[in-house]
Parts: structure tokens; C-alpha cells; sequence
């Protein structure tokens, strides 16, 4: 598989299975997440058709599943049904009904989000779990967004130490933000990042990735799919709570307890401040072990690994216009 990820272009997908509904139809949300190859995207794909991407698209023709006239276009919903109605779809209040006789589900589509789930699963297979070494350098990653651009900041630092050095790589976003995806939107930016520290002669014993490993629904989180593209030691620090089940009630700042998946404990729940929970997983030729004792030790003092504060500070700051 190598070092290059291939992004589909779902804006493209998007607006030709919208193109593809005829006057007189209609389709839902569901169906067209269901044409990209994830039904559990809807809520993306009804955001995307309220935003400027969906521009000169007949987005009135796509509703609820329950038959409601959707807002996308910038329409409120009287406007949407007005323009179905003039279509010859009836509309009763705010819903099409019935349903049924204007419901188009079939669409002529490649499904790209299930051949990324097919990836995230061979990624998944590949990933190795196993002692981390000793760490004595830390690299960490994150990413910042400006326009239609990603700014990736690289950190290395030595592990209760200093900044040693950094480097910095912008690449255009190919992909929108779509949750458990979100390595197809980072990987090209984190990879450019990592290649751009390597022709400096950075090297870190283990990558700390602003993101998730194995605590991901396919096991194949951000941290988890750099780790095996590069065979590194990778770990992923996450701020929110993707999945998973962990009972945070009444934790002590220093305290750790296990997220469960699918009845496996996939990450651990560390509390490093009174208001702060980090979701730590390993990504690759790492264990859950090491993962949560290099966490533990780099926020012994702080909230969190000042390794990936610094890279995300140095992000922010590079991704700012006239940086």
C-alpha cells in the first residue's frame, strides 16, 4: 500500500447522484449516504447540501426520511415545496407524501466511503500491537486548516524536555470532514509533514498524532493508519470521545480507566485536569500499556503532552494568513 493514500472525491460523487434525481423525484439524506457507501453519513451529506458546495444543485429534492422538505440551498421549507410542487411532487404541509411514489433509491455510484471502510479494515489487520520501545524523543502532529489548505506541524522534543525541532508542510484538502474518516482528510497533510522533518534528519522513537488508533469503530483511527503507512511507533491522543464505553464519573486527575469496544478494552480514558478527559490508543507497534504510560508521564504536570500543544500551536500560528 505504501506511503500514498488515494482520496476520492465525495463533493464530486455528491453532486452527480443530486444531478442524477429527476424532476418530479425525490431522494433522502439516508439514500444518498447509502449511494457513498456509508449510510451512517447523513448528517454529513445534510450538512454538505446546506453549504456553498452544493451551489446551482436542485437540493430541494432531497428530504427527510420521514418525507419533510429539507432547508438545504439556503430555501426555507416553504420554498423548497413550493419549487417540488411545481415539479408535480405533492406536498401536504411540509412533507411529501406519500413518500413512496416520488422516492428515487437508486443511484449509478462507485460507493467510495465503503471502499474506504474495505481500506480501514486491511489497515486494521496490518496494525501491530506490541511493547513500545524505549522513548527518549517524542514526535508530534497536528493539523490546521486555512482556506482550502492543511497546515501539518511536526514537534520533536525530547521526552520531559524541550522543543529539538520542527518542520512544517501546507497540502490542499481533498477531503471534507466526515467522522471515522477523518485519516482521509489528515493523512496527505501529516504524511507531507513527516517527510518534511525526515529531509532535516528528524527522527522520533514513537509519533503522537492529535487523533485516534485502534478507538475507532474500525479500529483504524488516524494515529493507526500513519503508524502502519510509515511502520512506526504511533499513538493517538484524542480530546473528544469517539466510541467506545468508559465511566468517567468521579475520576482523579492522574487517574486512568478502559474503554470498551465491542467487549475489548480499545483505549483508555486518562483524567489530566478537572475539565479535561484525554481517549488515548495505540496505533501501531504500540500497546495499550505503553500508549497510556507515555500519556501519563508527558501530563504529569499538564493537561496536555506539551509535545502536541507545541504542534498545534505551531499549526495555528503557520496556517495563519500571512504566515
Amino acid at each position: 500500500m505504501g506511503t500514498r493514500v488515494e482520496i476520492p472525491d465525495v463533493g464530486r460523487t455528491l453532486r452527480a447522484l443530486v444531478l442524477a434525481i429527476p424532476p418530479g423525484k425525490v431522494t433522502t439524506y439516508r439514500a444518498l449516504a447509502e449511494a457513498l457507501g456509508d449510510p451512517g453519513t447523513a448528517g454529513f451529506v445534510a450538512h454538505w447540501l446546506s453549504s456553498a458546495d452544493a451551489e446551482g444543485l436542485p437540493v430541494h429534492r432531497v428530504v427527510h426520511t420521514s418525507g419533510a422538505v429539507g432547508r438545504g440551498g439556503g430555501r426555507t421549507p416553504n420554498e423548497a415545496a413550493a419549487k417540488l410542487a411545481a415539479e408535480g411532487v405533492r406536498v401536504v404541509g411540509s412533507r411529501v407524501e406519500p413518500l413512496a411514489r416520488y422516492f428515487v433509491w437508486e443511484f449509478p455510484t462507485d460507493r467510495p466511503l465503503a471502499r474506504l471502510q474495505q481500506e480501514q479494515a486491511e489497515i486494521a489487520e496490518r496494525a501491530i500491537l506490541s511493547p513500545l520501545p524505549e522513548v527518549r524523543t517524542v514526535g508530534a502532529l497536528d493539523v490546521a486548516y486555512t482556506g482550502e489548505e492543511a497546515v501539518a506541524a511536526f514537534i520533536l522534543a525530547e521526552c520531559h524536555g524541550e522543543v529539538l525541532e520542527q518542520a512544517t508542510a501546507r497540502v490542499p484538502v481533498e477531503f471534507p470532514y466526515i467522522s471515522t474518516y477523518l485519516a482521509y482528510r489528515e493523512l496527505p497533510a501529516l504524511l507531507a509533514a513527516v517527510e518534511a522533518a525526515a529531509r532535516l534528519g528528524l527522527q522520533a522513537d514513537v509519533l503522537l498524532v492529535d487523533g485516534n488508533g485502534i478507538l475507532h469503530p474500525r479500529r483504524a483511527g488516524v494515529a493507526t493508519h500513519l503508524g502502519v503507512l510509515l511502520d512506526r511507533p504511533t499513538v493517538g491522543v484524542a480530546k473528544g470521545h469517539l466510541c467506545g464505553h468508559a465511566n468517567t464519573a468521579g475520576m482523579a486527575i492522574g487517574e486512568w480507566r478502559p474503554v470498551i469496544l465491542d467487549d475489548e478494552t480499545a483505549g483508555a480514558a486518562i483524567r489530566t485536569d478537572r475539565n479535561q478527559t484525554l481517549f488515548v490508543s495505540p496505533g501501531h507497534r504500540c500497546d495499550l500499556e505503553g500508549a497510556i504510560r507515555l500519556v501519563q508521564d508527558l501530563t504529569e504536570r499538564t493537561t496536555l503532552p506539551p509535545p502536541l500543544l507545541w504542534a498545534h500551536e505551531l499549526a495555528a500560528e503557520t496556517a495563519r494568513p500571512g504566515e
